[in-house]
């Protein structure tokens, strides 16, 4: 939220799922150890990381819409608060039917916070149309948008409840997961990538996380989150970008790919890198491309049909 109110991106519903903060604050890096001159340096990296995720992830998602000239689903793991089915709808590029899945703690926040702002309820109504819309305390169900109270450690269990909200295993679909599987153990991340893979004949995967994870920055990174309780079960396959690739193509996708954030920001448009880089200053060069060097975005695709 504070980066779009800075302006680096424009979002005008996270105000409604989340509360500006009354100061700027930093993330918990250990400055010291990794070379930092202050809060200020070290937030502007990560807003300048948050950005280039953003406009990465998009881009993929844009060239799916595209590709199946939005006749198709979408699937976002973990979505959290992601205001993302609201963007879309703005832009003429909402699929057939989009879904979010979280823990039913999530949903039942984001669900309240839906039906109690006009401005996020009211979309959801322009879209739908048919029966009437479901709405309980753990999910919501119209004709274009679903939410789903699910734990994706269980995958017999998701899959039974989106298709309870009309999953269409025959549309193209695309499956987003945004820091989502490093929480996960391998096995239990491996087990959902396997079941989407051969749940669906046309898809692609979509997956943002850590990477480079064993050199001294990104130790660093894993021992400030155990500092606060935030355990990376699945760091382990964050090792490098082989290591992400294979764990998607052992999983049943055909192709894989996967670069670093600082490749993904080299690709954006500059025009409007150059804008984001003239809001605040950002020197610490150094520090930025070594927290941009620890993400990455992969992305893995079956294609039954030639898409």
């Amino acid at each position: 939220r504070f980066a779009v109110s800075v302006g680096y991106w424009k979002d005008p519903y996270i105000q409604y799922f989340v509360r500006q903060a009354k100061e700027r604050k930093a993330p918990e890096i250990n400055r010291g150890k990794l070379e930092g001159d202050g809060d200020t340096e070290l937030l502007l990296c990560v807003l300048t990381g948050y950005y280039a995720r953003v406009h990465g992830v998009s881009y993929l998602i844009k060239a799916f819409l595209k590709k199946t000239e939005c006749n198709c689903q979408i699937v976002n793991l973990g979505a959290g608060m992601d205001t993302l089915f609201w963007r879309l709808k703005d832009e003429n590029l909402l699929p057939k039917k989009y879904f979010e899945v979280d823990f039913p703690m999530i949903v039942a926040r984001k669900i309240h916070n839906i039906k109690s702002k006009p401005p996020l309820s009211k979309p959801i109504m322009e879209s739908h149309s048919g029966d009437s819309l479901l709405i309980d305390s753990h999910s919501l169900d119209s004709s274009r948008y679903s939410i789903v109270g699910a734990d994706l450690r269980f995958s017999s269990d998701l899959e039974e409840k989106l298709k309870k909200h009309n999953l269409d295993v025959h549309l193209p679909t695309l499956l987003v997961a945004e820091c989502v599987l490093v929480y996960m153990t391998p096995q239990q991340s491996a087990n959902l990538l396997r079941w989407a893979a051969s749940t669906f004949p046309v898809a692609m995967f979509i997956n943002y996380e850590q990477v480079n994870m064993t050199d001294r920055f990104g130790q660093i990174m894993i021992e400030n989150l155990q500092r606060r309780q935030c355990n990376l079960a699945g760091v382990e396959v964050c090792r490098s970008l082989d290591s992400q690739r294979e764990r998607l193509l052992l999983n049943g996708w055909e192709t894989a790919r996967a670069i670093d954030m600082m490749k993904v920001y080299s690709f954006l448009p500059q025009a409007d890198v150059k804008r984001i880089e003239a809001l605040e200053f950002l020197d610490e060069k150094e520090l930025f491309e070594q927290l941009m060097q620890h993400y990455c975005i992969c992305w893995a695709s079956k294609d039954s049909s030639n898409l």
